[in-house]
């Protein structure tokens, strides 16, 4: 048996990102030069995911949202809440923004070079992990926003 082969990343990813897509059993969706598809992650009751993956600037971008967007009340604290978990973690990275939306949308990011050489298994692996990670960062920003906006811990003691 012959070992995987490497592709890199530069003219390789398209495939890779169609295998991955591929494995998890989802469609891949093509807009503007990037791919995206939606996908579950742990059990089928697990929340689903919207993943953008592009190239930018020598890089392999990948984008993890649930859709949710932040309304305007809740922006300060989850913003807060995303420079926390930046402050601590290094990948993914936590982003707000949406050009689609005046309402910004919690990602979870990460770039890879496109030098890079993965496997289509090494790529999924990557991908796996980030989507798992993604889960938690999107879980603690939403959660902490919320904690923090919350009006027992605005109101002044009486």
């Amino acid at each position: 048996m012959s070992p995987e082969p490497v592709v890199e990343l530069r003219d390789g990813w398209e495939s890779l990102v169609r295998e991955w897509a591929r494995r998890r059993g989802e469609p891949v969706q093509t807009e503007d030069g990037a791919l995206f598809l939606e996908t579950r992650t742990g059990d089928p009751s697990g929340p689903r995911l919207t993943v953008d993956i592009s190239r930018a600037a020598g890089s392999l971008v990948v984008a993890v949202t649930d859709g949710t967007l932040v309304p305007s009340d809740r922006l300060a604290p989850t913003a807060a809440a995303a420079t926390a978990w930046n402050a601590h973690e290094v990948t993914p990275a936590a982003v707000l923004g949406d050009a689609r939306s005046e309402e910004p949308l919690l990602s979870a990011v990460l770039a890879l070079p496109l030098v890079c050489h993965l496997t289509a298994t090494g790529f999924a692996t990557t991908l796996d992990a980030l989507l798992d990670r993604s889960v938690r960062l999107l879980r603690e920003c939403h959660d902490l926003g919320f904690v923090l906006r919350s009006s027992d811990d605005l109101a002044s003691p009486e």
